[in-house]
């Protein structure tokens, strides 16, 4: 009952804004966060999302309230179709309509973001601090973005330079940037500082942010070994002439962060041996990027783009390490602990190289054509006493067209993509190829609406992990056993989007099918080797399909907006039945914005549905409705802008299991009521 009140309420505020929403107005730019205008950058074409035959969602972070741009994973919730799997606050990994982990490209600083992603309990370890804005593309772009493309693309576009004064050598612009915020949950400090200017053709940026997070609170209790802390440093240098633009990004981060632990695991090892030699459980990440991106810009108004791009990624897990000795040589045991105690169980790198390229053929009256390649080495080294997945060697390289045809009715995109990998291992040498391709029209219906349908198809080749994997995940507390025989997974998508804009409104509809062929996933054999469940990967066909309605309007009243989205995912498997697993429940999402002057405030509520189709190792949630207010104010400060930030997460402390957070396994609630404030100050 008092879930259905909760549904009752937000349907009553949704009809009683509508009714308001009689008079056109002028948009506001601060609360409809994307102009249709905008130009797309992860698709090659400079298209602006308007005329873009793919549909893509942009979210500007710079548009968005201090203290939620800052903390990146939460502020993609806004984007309807997206998720997240979390452990805690400080690890979150995108969820593109029911996909995830290696389904999901995530390009990052000009390349793709290789942080060991595979793994349950690995987040995507970026800050939102130098981050401009992000575009989604829900479904398999593997035509542009080779294998691991199948679920969609997360394209993370970092933040511009400065645009000064290029003919004037002695004038330089210079603009600097300082915030800080605090939280009250987790009685964590955030803070940031960043530098950018320009002489002449020559623009840089300096950008740091320190987090340092202690253990978060329930409505219930504090959950031991849940913090975060992370320091962030990005540099940038770019040069711009007529005839070259050329881009080099620097960025190192590291992050610790704490993996809890169950009251029942803890209950498991209650003696005094075991507490007395119990460490503390926690990972260990560096990571590190650099890229260079060069464009040539020809005389027949052609281009030709190139990036480098080298990322070194090392991961430590700290903690008790894995017991499978009999009883009769715990002494030994015992010396081994006191030895290696302090030492990472578990400590690889992950070196990836990158070499991007792309050249676009001088743009015609009614057609553009790009071809591109995308090249890719990388080499997986175990460092530390444990492997969970042995050392090996991955190489990539594909090549692609993409070509859009602009007819009187119809915009047609037309791509056709041909990927090779290799995997080399000790015993293990295997190449994965595939030939995907994506055919997507657009066309206008009428002065304000638009239709696209794109099918498109995508393929995943088998991750290290999946390959490989032979032991104790101490992350997700599960042995895990990897599969040589797998083969590569085939996507095959039809999806249809209607977008309505008026100068005050957007409204839309998002629908999908998506057809899995050899889907992977981690299935429990029933078995248990020592105190860990023993998993298998297996292969079989599947299917999702669902959709996005969304609307953003203002209203007639000048200070008052609103958004407001719906979305459904539903995955099965094909033939021995059952439901895929993570798959999001139903999530509505609606907020009011209000803006007075220099003032802003934000009423949101996010409501999902119970989950009882579940994957066969999940466990079933209940509904649950959260409430957070937010708001800021813009004041003068020595002829300069401060922004004071403030929001209240979860507002009424409610008690609740999140379906896709790792942590409702271990029976941890949600994070509790939290109250952020900051201050941003600019000149």
């Amino acid at each position: 009952m008092k879930n259905i009140t909760k549904y009752a309420f937000m349907a009553l505020l949704l009809f009683c804004t509508n009714k308001i929403l009689s008079q056109n107005t002028q948009v506001n730019d601060s609360i409809i966060s994307v102009d249709l205008d905008e130009v797309v950058v992860s698709i090659p074409f400079k298209e602006s999302l308007k005329n873009n035959v793919l549909r893509v969602n942009k979210l500007n972070i710079k548009n968005l309230n201090y203290i939620k741009s800052q903390n990146f994973s939460k502020s993609l919730i806004e984007i309807p179709g997206l998720s997240l799997i979390t452990t805690g606050p400080g690890i979150a990994k995108p969820v593109i309509r029911g996909l995830s982990s290696n389904r999901v490209v995530v390009f990052n600083q000009n390349m793709r973001q290789e942080n060991q992603q595979w793994g349950g309990e690995h987040g995507m370890d970026i800050s939102g601090f130098g981050v401009e804005s992000v575009e989604l593309i829900k479904g398999p772009m593997s035509v542009i973005y080779g294998s691991d493309a199948i679920g969609g693309v997360l394209y993370v576009h970092p933040d511009s330079y400065t645009m000064g004064n290029k003919t004037d050598f002695l004038n330089e612009d210079l603009e600097v940037e300082i915030g800080s915020y605090y939280n009250s949950n987790y009685k964590g400090f955030t803070n940031n500082l960043g530098v950018k200017g320009n002489l002449n053709n020559l623009s840089y940026l300096i950008q740091g942010s320190v987090v340092d997070n202690k253990d978060f609170e329930t409505p219930k209790e504090k959950v031991e070994s849940t913090y975060f802390e992370n320091k962030d440093l990005k540099l940038g240098l770019g040069y711009e002439s007529e005839k070259f633009i050329s881009d080099f990004r620097f960025n190192y981060s590291k992050t610790k962060v704490g993996i809890p632990h169950s009251e029942h695991e803890d209950e498991d090892h209650e003696d005094e041996e075991h507490e007395e030699h119990e460490e503390e459980s926690y990972q260990d990440l560096t990571n590190s990027i650099v890229t260079w991106k060069n464009t040539f810009l020809f005389d027949n108004k052609s281009e030709f783009e190139i990036i480098l791009g080298r990322s070194l990624n090392n991961r430590k897990e700290f903690g008790e390490h894995e017991e499978e000795h009999e009883d009769e040589d715990e002494d030994h045991d015992e010396e081994e602990h006191e030895e290696h105690e302090g030492e990472a169980h578990i400590d690889f790198d992950l070196n990836t190289t990158t070499v991007d390229m792309k050249y676009l053929f001088p743009k015609k009256d009614k057609s553009e054509l790009v071809l591109g390649s995308n090249i890719l080495f990388q080499e997986n080294k175990n460092i530390g006493e444990e492997a969970l997945i042995p050392d090996a060697k991955k190489n990539d390289f594909g090549i692609y067209g993409l070509t859009h045809i602009h007819s009187v009715s119809w915009d047609i995109l037309i791509g056709l993509r041909a990927d090779f990998r290799n995997i080399k291992q000790t015993d293990f040498d295997k190449n994965f190829s595939s030939l995907t391709s994506s055919l997507g029209f657009k066309r206008k219906l009428g002065e304000k609406a638009v239709m696209r349908i794109n099918f498109s198809r995508g393929y995943r080749a088998p991750n290290l992990s999946e390959l490989f994997s032979e032991g104790v995940h101490h992350g997700t507390a599960q042995y895990e056993i990897g599969n040589k025989n797998l083969k590569e997974e085939r996507s095959s998508q039809i999806d249809l989007s209607i977008v309505t804009s008026t100068s005050n409104s957007t409204f839309g509809m998002d629908i999908f099918y998506n057809k899995l062929s050899d889907y992977i996933y981690l299935n429990p054999t029933g078995n248990k080797i020592g105190d860990f469940k023993v998993y298998n990967y297996l292969q079989e066909d599947a299917s999702l399909f669902g959709g996005e309605i969304f609307l953003s309007k203002k209203t007639s009243l000048d200070w008052l907006s609103h958004k407001t989205s719906l979305a459904y995912v539903s995955g099965e498997k094909a033939n021995k039945g059952g439901y895929l697993p993570l798959i999001p429940p139903v999530t509505l999402k609606h907020s009011f914005n209000f803006e007075f002057d220099n003032n802003s405030f934000e009423i949101s509520a996010l409501a999902k549905g119970k989950k009882q189709n579940i994957g066969q190792f999940e466990t079933k949630t209940n509904s649950y409705f959260v409430m957070d207010i937010s708001g800021s104010h813009d004041f003068n400060f020595l002829q300069n802008s401060i922004n004071c930030s403030w929001a209240i997460n979860n507002l009424f402390d409610r008690e609740y299991y999140d379906h896709l957070s790792r942590l409702k396994n271990m029976e941890i609630y949600e994070i509790g009521r939290n109250i952020s404030f900051g201050l941003n100050y600019n000149f």
